[in-house]
């Protein structure tokens, strides 16, 4: 740390040198003239210079905008440098009031690029104050000469005292720096040049109008593009929200289906079967994963309508008479109006509502036809059924899959979608004996706690208490 802080001193000390070696080999070479109107218009200087020094816009975390650079690169061109460098050193002084060094490090600096810069211009034109012969094209290309040659010098100055006083390497230097305001250097140094050329061809007052409309213009441009990633961030959060949102409920209904699995020992296991055979499905009918996962949702939730029903009805054994059966019958519409009340679930509603429809038909609550059921419901018809007859219920044991196989076959086109039934009979064929039973490490029911992974793969939603 010392020898950076030796190292510092050392670098500041030669950079005011340089400065008053550039002072004195310009004033020796071209004088020093003084006159009312330069006067002026250093006082004008100064004033711009101040302003966009301590009052610069910040447009993003990395960069500003401000009239700094713009107002070193006019002044020069208009009163010439040993003028420009006098209208620097208030601004100078302002930012290093607080640091002996610092204030040093600023006065060197400005006066360093001011006098390349006007070494640069000189060129070109004598300083337009004092009387000029250049055409304005010969003004314009000096001024942006000059404007590129203070800018390079500037991060030159700037690197450099980054790296001594940090360590670090010049391309991290150059990277954290240099490179984020780039852009924002080269729309300031055009800008200058249209204040030049406004001020050679229209006057003062339209030079004036041309830098303050140019300089605004960034400013409005970053700002909407900063507004633009504001809404950006803003949707992120509000998407974030959503997918909590949805956890909590997905959570909610996972433990709602896992208290009716206490009661009969069936309800969550089938869930979790109908969810595991829902998704695969989908998948074999092409389904993007979006899908796959919002349909592998409404397995595991989809008799989540049995809610509420009374206890021996859910655990009656034998054949239920015809009330209980009216009472059975309403849960797909009553699990389609509890997911109806969550925006994310309304699509997934109507799944739930119709998974008990038929292609002929017979099914309920609506008596849809084949055409008229979505697809996702008569994925949903075959998965629940399938694993309705493979798993233990509470008052019946299980079929063997070569049964429940030819249960789905005889049901096709009347019963179940025959698409869908031979795209389920085809994933049978190509998985293990334990898929086909639904009690492998796939068909675990998933823990209410872990709301995120009900859309991952096989442990996942999808719950059917199989009415039949």
């Amino acid at each position: 740390m010392e020898m950076r802080e030796v190292n510092l001193r050392i670098y500041i000390g030669s950079l005011l040198g340089f400065a008053l070696a550039l002072v004195g080999s310009w004033t020796y070479w071209n004088g020093v003239t003084f006159d009312l109107r330069l006067l002026a218009g250093t006082l004008v200087f100064a004033g711009l210079i101040f302003v966009g020094e301590v009052f610069p816009i910040r447009v993003s975390s990395k960069g500003t905008i401000g009239a700094w650079d713009i107002g070193l690169i006019l002044a020069v061109a208009t009163v010439g440098p040993t003028w420009a460098a006098i209208a620097a050193l208030p601004a100078a002084l302002f930012t290093g009031r607080h640091d002996r060094l610092r204030a040093a490090f600023e006065v060197g600096h400005a006066v360093v690029v001011v006098y390349l810069s006007g070494l640069v211009f000189s060129f070109a034109s004598p300083p337009l104050l004092l009387g000029t012969s250049a055409s304005t094209v010969e003004v314009v290309y000096g001024t942006l000469a000059a404007g590129l040659m203070l800018l390079a010098a500037n991060k030159a100055i700037v690197l450099a005292l980054l790296e001594i006083k940090y360590g670090q390497g010049f391309y991290e230097t150059w990277r954290e720096n240099a490179a984020p305001y780039l852009p924002a250097d080269a729309i300031n140094l055009l800008t200058a040049g249209t204040g030049m050329l406004a001020l050679m061809t229209y006057g003062p007052v339209a030079a004036v109008v041309a830098t303050g409309g140019a300089v605004g213009s960034q400013v409005l441009v970053h700002r909407s593009r900063a507004k633009v990633r504001e809404i950006g961030e803003l949707k992120a959060r509000n998407l974030s929200l959503e997918e909590t949102l949805s956890v909590s409920n997905v959570t909610f209904g996972t433990m709602i289906v896992r208290d009716l699995g206490r009661r009969d020992g069936f309800t969550h296991r089938h869930a979790a079967a109908t969810a595991v055979y829902a998704a695969d499905l989908a998948r074999e009918m092409g389904m993007d994963e979006t899908r796959v996962g919002r349909l592998r949702l409404a397995g595991l939730l989809h008799n989540v309508g049995l809610l509420g029903l009374p206890e021996e009805l859910l655990l009656a054994t034998g054949k239920p008479n015809s009330i209980a059966q009216s009472r059975l019958a309403e849960h797909p519409a009553r699990g389609a109006e509890a997911l109806a009340a969550v925006p994310e679930f309304g699509e997934m509603a109507s799944w739930v509502r119709w998974h008990h429809e038929r292609p002929d038909g017979r099914g309920y609550p609506d008596k849809l036809r084949g055409p008229w059921i979505p697809q996702e419901a008569k994925m949903l018809a075959v998965a629940q059924a399938y694993a309705a007859m493979v798993l233990d219920g509470p008052s019946r044991p299980g079929v063997g899959p070569a049964e429940a196989r030819e249960r789905l076959g005889a049901g096709t086109d009347t019963e179940f979608d025959g698409v869908v039934v031979r795209a389920f009979l085809r994933i049978l064929d190509t998985d293990s004996e334990g898929y086909r039973m639904a009690d492998d490490h796939r068909f675990v029911f998933p823990d209410p706690g872990e709301g995120p992974r009900v859309m991952p793969d096989a442990a996942i939603p999808s719950e059917e208490r199989s009415q039949g």
